[in-house]
């Protein structure tokens, strides 16, 4: 579940069945001594360049959507079902090279990465989440595991590709 940059991403399309509560994380970090949250989509995108192998993606609430997708410089829209996403120096990601999540959001946002799995651990009960954490190395007890993962990687910046 590797992803580079150059790589291509296939993403669902906004639509009511992907935009929903249980896929949007609100996600909390301080920047600048302030308090800051914003909403995050979670999503399985496929990456098209290393054989369809699944790859967590984490949206600007904002984002996503047809403007959002239609504006997006890299963006091509492959059916109405499916959008894809060349990666490039505007996407950050976390993890190691054969595990990593990739957030697209505006890089002026500073969360750290661990804030992420923090938040997306509330959520556990959600087959995406319980799928996401199988996907980054964390099996069936994801829930710990990330939990570790996260403390190992706070105040760990997100790396931009």
């Amino acid at each position: 579940m590797s992803v580079d940059k150059g790589d291509v991403l296939v993403i669902p399309a906004p639509s009511d069945k992907t935009k929903n509560d249980s896929n949007k994380i609100t996600i909390h970090w301080r920047q600048q001594f302030r308090q800051r949250d914003d909403d995050y989509y979670l999503l399985i995108a496929k990456n098209k360049t290393q054989g369809d192998c699944q790859v967590p993606i984490y949206i600007q609430s904002d984002w996503y959507n047809e403007q959002g997708f239609n504006s997006a410089s890299g963006m091509r829209k492959i059916d109405s079902d499916n959008h894809a996403l060349t990666i490039d120096n505007r996407h950050q990601y976390a993890g190691k090279p054969e595990c990593r999540f990739v957030v697209w959001h505006d890089k002026e946002k500073k969360p750290y990465s661990d804030r992420f799995l923090q938040s997306s651990s509330l959520k556990q009960d959600t087959d995406l989440v319980k799928q996401v954490f199988q996907l980054l190395g964390f099996g069936l007890s994801g829930i710990e595991l990330a939990g570790e993962w996260a403390q190992d990687s706070i105040g760990t910046n997100l790396e931009t590709f």
